[in-house]
């Protein structure tokens, strides 16, 4: 992980990880994934366990706030927004791991939209964003607005309200949608996969002012 302005020189961190198996023709690959296909996208939490480098700057540096400073538009204080959980999405996804219905699946971490998604695709398709298709949590509207970040550089470096996305079959999408909302789990229909190369397309409104 890069974690600038965190450590020392002299510290360091221990970390641990799990590792898991699965049966080779179960693999998600994302080799399937073609033109005409549906990205869903499920909601993160918060700011996750990304981009607080930049957090830390806008917030500590350039605001000088304190992890005590109550921020309305959050109804709590600017800590306890930042240090929201991480959403984990097996009881999500799982399900419909079982019935064969994913194509796909990204994990928003670092890197945003616009470095995750290109590894889940296969050559010859691209994937274009609509981020007018879900609601943006008040932490990201106002980091944007705190720091005067450039929008692109927004959905490079943080979820944007979107922890996992699904690449499903235009078939199947009612079927995992109704599978999705009847465990109570949202989700919202943020974009398509179309043919081309290149850099993921992410567009709305933001990017038009």
């Amino acid at each position: 992980a890069e974690m600038a302005g965190f450590y020392d020189d002299e510290d360091y961190d221990v970390a641990g990880f799990a590792v898991g198996i699965v049966d080779r023709p179960k693999l998600i690959t994302g080799e399937s994934i073609k033109a005409g296909d549906v990205i869903l996208g499920l909601p993160s939490s918060g700011v996750h366990s990304n981009g607080f480098s930049l957090v830390r700057k806008i917030v500590f540096d350039h605001k000088g706030f304190s992890i005590g400073q109550d921020i309305p538009e959050f109804g709590k204080t600017l800590g306890e927004e930042l240090l929201t959980p991480t959403r984990l999405y097996p009881k999500a996804v799982l399900p419909l791991i079982k019935e064969s219905l994913l194509k796909g699946m990204v994990h928003i971490t670092g890197g945003g939209f616009y470095e995750n998604i290109p590894r889940v695709l296969p050559a010859g398709v691209k994937a274009e964003v609509d981020c007018d298709t879900w609601p943006r949590l008040p932490v990201f509207e106002k980091l944007q607005e705190w720091g005067n970040v450039d929008w692109h550089e927004m959905y490079r470096t943080f979820n944007m309200g979107i922890g996992m996305i699904l690449i499903v079959d235009a078939a199947d999408v009612d079927r995992v949608k109704a599978n999705l909302e009847s465990r109570n789990e949202a989700v919202y229909e943020i974009g398509h996969i179309v043919k081309g190369e290149g850099p993921v397309v992410v567009k709305g409104a933001v990017f038009n002012d």
